[in-house]
C-alpha cells in the first residue's frame, strides 16, 4: 500500500503523463488487495503464487511503469503517442489484476473446501498406501533425479569439450546460444541445477550437516545459471532453494533478508549486462561495485532484462493496426519443444511483432523483445483475453498456495517449488519462450511421479 500512495505522488508530481488510467489502475491495486489478502495469511510472501503475481503487478506497473511514464522512455517504437499508449496500458493493467484477485479469492475458498471436506478420506487412504508404496516411490523417484543430474554433469563436459561452443562462451558472449546440434545438452545443462537440488530434497541425508554448508551448496547449484547468463532463471532457482529450506525446517526467508541480499543481486545483474558480449575470459575482470551507484546503468539493466511496461504497451496499440493473433501465439508454444529436424517453423509470435519494431527484423541474437503475459493475452483475444487470462492465474495461484505452501510431502513440495521457479518467467516472457523452460524443468518431476505410480511387479 506504501509502495501505491507512492507511485501515485509520483505521477501527481509529475503531471500524470499517463493520464486518470494510471490513477484507476492505483485504486484498483488498493481495493483489490482487501479481495484475497485473507487468504494469504500464514504464507510466506516471497514464497508463495499469488505473492508472486502480486509482486511482479507492483515492479512492472508501479515501479517500471512509472518511471519510463515519467521519463517518457520506451525501447520500443510505439505507434501512437506515448502518454496514450502508457494510460491504454494502464488501464488493461486495471482489469487484469482485479480479474487476478476475483480468480485468488475463488482460489483460495476452493482450497479450503477440498482440504476441509476430502481431508479425512485422502489422510486414510493416504495412510493405506503409504506403508506399501513409500519407501519403493522414494527410491525410484532419487533414481530418476540421480539419471537426470548426472546427464546434466555430463552436457556440461560435452558443451567445454566442443570447440565452438567453449570458444563463444569464454570469449564472445556470457548466454550461452549452442550452435547447431548442441541444443540437447545445453537443454540438460539448464536442468541441472533443478534436478541437483531435487535430488538434495529427496535424498535423507545419514547424518545432519551445517546449515551453512547446505545452504552454500544450494546457492552454488543456483549460480549454475550464471554460467550461461540467465539471471532471471538463477534468482528464480533461489526461490526453489528456500521453498524447499524453509519445509525442511533449515532457513526461512524473510523481508530483511532480501533487502541485505538486495545490493549482491543488482551486482550480479549489472556485471552480467555490462559484460555479456565479452564472455566470461574478460567478464571475470571486469566486476565494478561502483556501477550500483550509477543510476542510469541500473535503469538500464533493467529496462534490458525484466523491464515489460512498454513492450506490453506496443502491443496493445498495435492492434490498430494489425490483427489478432487469436491463440495462434499459444497454440505455437508446445512447438517449440520439438526438435529443428521435425520440419517445424520456428515461428516466435510476439516476439518476432517486438523484434520488427525495435531493430526492423527478428534474430536470434537480439535481445530485449520479450512480450509479457498482459501483452500476449491481450495481442490474442484483447480484453477479455486479459481478464479470462488472469482470472485462471489467480485461481491457480492461490489454490495450490492453499493446498501446497505447507506441504511436506517431499513430491509435492518440490512440485510446488517447480512452480516459484518458473513463475515470474511465465509472467514476463512469452507462451513460445516460455513453455519449452516450463516443460524441461517439470520433465524429471513427472517422470518421477509416473515411474513411482506403477507396480513393477506386476509388470515384471
Amino acid at each position: 500500500m506504501t509502495l501505491v500512495l507512492i507511485t501515485g505522488a509520483v505521477h501527481f508530481a509529475n503531471g500524470s503523463p499517463a493520464g486518470a488510467n494510471a490513477y484507476l489502475f492505483l485504486a484498483v491495486l488498493l481495493l483489490s488487495f482487501g479481495i484475497y489478502s485473507r487468504g494469504m495469511r500464514r504464507q510466506n510472501y516471497w514464497l508463495s503464487l499469488t505473492g508472486l503475481v502480486e509482486a511482479w503487478f507492483l515492479f512492472d506497473y508501479c515501479a517500471y511503469g512509472t518511471a519510463v511514464s515519467v521519463l517518457q522512455r520506451s525501447k520500443t517504437p510505439l505507434p501512437a503517442s506515448m502518454d496514450e499508449a502508457y494510460s491504454r496500458t494502464y488501464l488493461v493493467g486495471a482489469l487484469a489484476f482485479l480479474a487476478f484477485a476475483c480468480g485468488a479469492h475463488a482460489g483460495f475458498a476452493r482450497s479450503r473446501i477440498s482440504r476441509g471436506a476430502r481431508s479425512a478420506v485422502l489422510a486414510l487412504i493416504a495412510a493405506i498406501r503409504a506403508r506399501r508404496h513409500a519407501f519403493r516411490g522414494e527410491r525410484l523417484r532419487r533414481g530418476v533425479f540421480l539419471f537426470f543430474t548426472i546427464a546434466g554433469v555430463l552436457s556440461v563436459g560435452v558443451l567445454l569439450l566442443d570447440p565452438e561452443s567453449r570458444h563463444q562462451l569464454f570469449f564472445e558472449h556470457v548466454g550461452l546460444s549452442p550452435r547447431e546440434g548442441m541444443g540437447r545438452y545445453a537443454s540438460l545443462f539448464f536442468m541441472l541445477p533443478t534436478t541437483a537440488v531435487g535430488l538434495w530434497y529427496l535424498s535423507k541425508p545419514k547424518r545432519r550437516y551445517s546449515r551453512i554448508l547446505t545452504m552454500a551448496g544450494l546457492f552454488l547449484l543456483a549460480a549454475l545459471h550464471l554460467g550461461c547468463g540467465r539471471r532471471l532463471m538463477w534468482a528464480s532457482t533461489m526461490l526453489l532453494v528456500f521453498h524447499l529450506c524453509k519445509v525442511r525446517g533449515i532457513f526461512t526467508l524473510r523481508a530483511r533478508h532480501l533487502a541485505v541480499a538486495l545490493p549482491l543481486v543488482l551486482l550480479v545483474s549489472l556485471w552480467m549486462e555490462a559484460t555479456k558480449n565479452i564472455g566470461w575470459y574478460a567478464a571475470a575482470g571486469a566486476i565494478d561495485i561502483t556501477a550500483l551507484t550509477d543510476g542510469d546503468k541500473v535503469f538500464d539493466m533493467v529496462d534490458n532484462s525484466v523491464g515489460r511496461f512498454d513492450t506490453t504497451a506496443a502491443l496493445i496499440v498495435d492492434r490498430e493496426t494489425l490483427p489478432y493473433y487469436y491463440g495462434e501465439t499459444f497454440l505455437m508454444a508446445p512447438l517449440q519443444v520439438l526438435p529443428v529436424s521435425a520440419g517445424f517453423e520456428r515461428s516466435r509470435g510476439v516476439r518476432e511483432e517486438l523484434g520488427e519494431l525495435i531493430y526492423g527484423a527478428f534474430d536470434q541474437g537480439l535481445v530485449s523483445q520479450e512480450a509479457s503475459l498482459v501483452g500476449e493475452l491481450y495481442a490474442n483475444f484483447g480484453y477479455f483475453g486479459v481478464m479470462g487470462g488472469f482470472l485462471i492465474v489467480g485461481f491457480g495461484a492461490a489454490f495450490l498456495d492453499g493446498r501446497c505452501h505447507h506441504n511436506r510431502h517431499p513430491i509435492v513440495a518440490l512440485g510446488y517449488g517447480l512452480c516459484l521457479f518458473r513463475a515470474v518467467h511465465q509472467l514476463a516472457t512469452a507462451s513460445t519462450s516460455w513453455f519449452p523452460l516450463t516443460f524441461l524443468a517439470f520433465l524429471p518431476w513427472l517422470c518421477a511421479v509416473a515411474v513411482a505410480q506403477v507396480n513393477w511387479r506386476s509388470r515384471l
